[in-house]
């Protein structure tokens, strides 16, 4: 629906001048549909009716903006920081009580269709089983190889490849065990620009280090300026049944 926007006043005649913008208020509602359909595909029963509430409301809030920095993270050079909080479901961990860990990720832009990724990941999570306290902790690196398909500069679909290395940490009875793991990760998504400040990424990946994991992540970025974007985010691990929420900051130089 086109908007009407003042474009000039001048108070020595009093003439106001109005004119149709092309811009329209629906890009606005682009967010609400992202995180509707990531927290419906995680947390689809109505006991987290109010996450879904909250997400909401984040989403209207970064929605209204209008100043145009959107832009998508593909071919920038930046580092990203983010704080993940885990529930382990009815799975295997289902023993663990909600994990808490980070995550650090440096993006170097190699070519206009390439770029190369390096990252940490911790975990830590604790919990009780056979009546015994347990404590696993993960750390995991990551070295990729991130290849677009597009010229384009508000979607970016890509494919990525490249080294994991995982070392896990067990104290107590755990259904896992000390162990170092080196193997590969393979992964698609696809990167787009959802409206004036707002982008959007969305990833599948399946790591065959230590036990194979399959796993879907959905983000969505708010750029505050054309250096800082906020980041909140979705991630489900389909063989562990966790899921993960997090937010994070990304900075661009």
């Amino acid at each position: 629906m086109p908007i009407r926007k003042l474009v000039a006043c001048r108070s020595t005649d009093y003439e106001v001048k109005w004119e149709i913008s092309d811009e329209s208020v629906w890009p606005r509602c682009w967010a609400l549909r992202v995180i509707y359909f990531a927290v419906g595909l995680f947390l689809g029963d109505m006991e987290n009716m109010k996450v879904r509430i909250y997400c909401t409301l984040l989403a209207v809030v970064l929605g209204t903006t209008r100043v145009s920095f959107a832009k998508v993270l593909f071919g920038q050079d930046y580092t990203a920081f983010s704080y993940k909080l885990f529930d382990y479901g009815d799975g295997d961990k289902s023993y663990l009580d909600d994990g808490h860990g980070g995550s650090i990720l440096v993006n170097m832009s190699h070519e206009s269709d390439k770029d190369i990724q390096l990252g940490v990941d911790y975990v830590d999570s604790d919990g009780v089983r056979n009546a015994q306290d347990v404590e696993i902790t993960t750390l995991a690196f990551r070295a990729d190889l991130v290849h677009t398909f597009s010229e384009s500069e508000k979607v970016k679909p890509f494919i990525n490849v490249g080294l994991r290395v995982l070392d896990t940490d067990v104290t107590g009875p755990a259904t896992e065990s000390d162990d170092t793991d080196v193997g590969l990760g393979l992964g698609i998504g696809v990167e787009f620009e959802l409206a004036s400040t707002l982008m959007a990424r969305i990833s599948a990946n399946h790591d065959n280090v230590g036990d194979d994991s399959n796993y879907f992540t959905a983000m969505l970025g708010c750029w505050f300026t054309d250096d800082l974007l906020a980041t909140i985010g979705l991630g489900r691990e389909f063989d562990g049944d966790s899921t993960y929420f997090q937010v994070g900051v990304v900075i661009a130089y």
